[in-house]
């Protein structure tokens, strides 16, 4: 089920720095997606969801994205309609600053600030299911109504506010919106193997690989998975994870956010000249715990499904779930990519 996040909004300034996509029906090929303008043909231009120079260094120009409804599109289709401002000015400085960490490794990403790993990841989450939300469900039937509708792109709304902090001075008053993690992974000798991109929408989480760099995150928990699990999440930072060890880690962090039964709510001000973003405690006034219990068998679907192996691979019920990241003492378990061929 997707959540939507509420907020309040109060001392707003008189024109609102932010803009609001949905509610005010500007979502479409006429608008940039970023801060709502019109496009004409003297500031238009097209964004790539994932960067010119991530299709060029992973050859990815005619590789294949597997969309909401199960048909494929290229990722050099994968572009929305941007202005020319937001383009250049905005989303530009931030590739180049990821493209330059990418080509130097994990350590130098993990350097990158929270905020611009933060901004390039919801540029892309947001991006596709942005793509998706201007393609028909159908194209055999363009009335049969867009690949997203309308509806859950409204859950995207809060999701937006915080991804114009591209373009605007945004400030986030003693938390972050974001669970993000960096793991070092081992690359893999082909380079079709060295890229991959997983995600989660309903819970807003992203996977990546870019040869030796993973990157792990949950853009709208209020960064509860690293404040609650870091101790966890960091025993597998430790060394270059095999290829199917990080599918595993993929399958537990995007499983565990499934189990926040919590939606993050915030306080938002506008001034002339910033805005400025408060997070309300996620425990409120409830006793119940912010997380619902651990279900292996649950867990073992996801595992199943990031790994492509049948769940009886994976799966002895009722609780035994096999695993790559641990060996038999518990302990995180070392796999070289050149004794544990993969795939």
């Amino acid at each position: 089920m997707s959540r939507i996040n509420t907020h309040w909004r109060f001392k707003a300034a008189k024109k609102p720095l932010l803009f609001e996509a949905i509610g005010t029906q500007r979502v479409g090929r006429t608008y940039c997606f970023l801060c709502g303008s019109r496009l004409r043909r003297s500031n238009r231009s097209d964004e790539h969801v994932f960067p010119n120079w991530l299709l060029n260094r992973y050859e990815l120009w005619d590789a294949t994205l597997t969309l909401l409804n199960g048909t494929r599109i290229p990722y050099r289709y994968l572009t929305i309609p941007c202005c020319h401002t937001c383009n250049t000015k905005h989303l530009s400085p931030l590739e180049d600053s990821v493209q330059k960490a990418v080509r130097k490794g994990p350590t130098a990403v993990e350097r990158l600030s929270k905020r611009t790993l933060f901004l390039w990841l919801s540029k892309i989450l947001y991006g596709v299911l942005y793509k998706e939300g201007l393609l028909p469900v159908d194209r055999r039937r363009p009335s049969a109504g867009r690949l997203v509708p309308r509806p859950l792109l409204e859950t995207l709304k809060m999701h937006h506010y915080f991804l114009q902090a591209a373009r605007l001075m945004m400030r986030f008053h003693g938390f972050f919106p974001a669970s993000i993690l960096i793991y070092r992974l081992q690359k893999h000798p082909d380079l079709r193997f060295q890229f991959n991109f997983r995600d989660l929408p309903p819970v807003m989480n992203v996977a990546l690989q870019m040869g030796s760099v993973g990157i792990l995150a949950a853009l709208q928990d209020g960064g509860s998975q690293v404040e609650g699990f870091k101790t966890y999440l960091d025993r597998y930072r430790t060394f270059d994870l095999h290829p199917v060890q990080f599918l595993e880690l993929i399958a537990k962090f995007f499983y565990k956010s499934t189990l926040l039964n919590r939606t993050p709510k915030y306080v938002i001000t506008e001034s002339t000249k910033a805005i400025e973003v408060f997070q309300l405690p996620l425990q409120g006034f409830s006793l119940k715990p912010v997380w619902d219990d651990w279900e292996q068998a649950a867990y073992a679907q996801h595992l199943s499904f990031h790994l492509r192996l049948p769940l009886e691979k994976v799966f002895q019920p009722p609780e035994q779930v096999a695993t790559w990241l641990n060996g038999d003492d518990g302990e995180p378990r070392r796999m070289s990519l050149r004794e544990y061929t993969w795939p």
